[in-house]
């Protein structure tokens, strides 16, 4: 009788750890799938006020984030744009975001502008908004780049200037 519970207690063992092995590939196939693929390149990524190339703005101006991104491959999946701010001495925020899915042949280039207003000035102490940068996440490469750490190309962004009455 001890023989028998013996044997089932080694045959559920035995099925726990295959379970455990079918989990532990299966989530090893997820991670490295998107691995085997060429990500898209950032050809351009820069900032558009007024229609024209710029490193800063004012407060409450509409920027837009121009971006060309260029694949070697064929890229289909979704690309999260984000507009970061960039904090001194503290964790960074998201502060205008776009899931864009997109289809692009290999070899071919694809333009995505992402429009936003400042809602505050950059400053020159210790603590405070440096700036804006972007930020690009390949979802079906799982591959993420980010701006240039520096001014420029990132953002800079000014107080507006009060009107006097004239």
């Amino acid at each position: 009788m001890r023989r028998g519970h013996a044997s089932k207690g080694q045959i559920l063992i035995i099925i726990l750890l295959i379970l455990f092995g079918l989990i532990v590939i299966s989530g090893l196939i997820s991670i490295f799938s998107g691995r085997d693929r060429s990500a898209p390149v950032i050809k351009e990524a820069y900032w558009l006020v007024n229609g024209q190339k710029a490193s800063t703005s004012n407060v409450g101006e509409e920027v837009k984030a121009h971006i060309v991104i260029q694949t070697v491959e064929q890229y289909a999946g979704s690309i999260v744009v984000k507009i970061r701010k960039d904090i001194r001495l503290w964790p960074d925020t998201d502060f205008a975001v776009a899931t864009i899915p997109i289809d692009i042949a290999g070899g071919d280039e694809k333009t995505i502008e992402l429009a936003f207003t400042p809602d505050e000035a950059s400053h020159d102490g210790l603590t405070g908004l440096r700036g804006y940068f972007m930020e690009i996440e390949f979802r079906a490469t799982r591959t993420t780049w980010t701006m240039e750490n520096a001014y420029p190309p990132r953002l800079s962004v000014t107080a507006r200037a009060l009107q006097r009455p004239g």
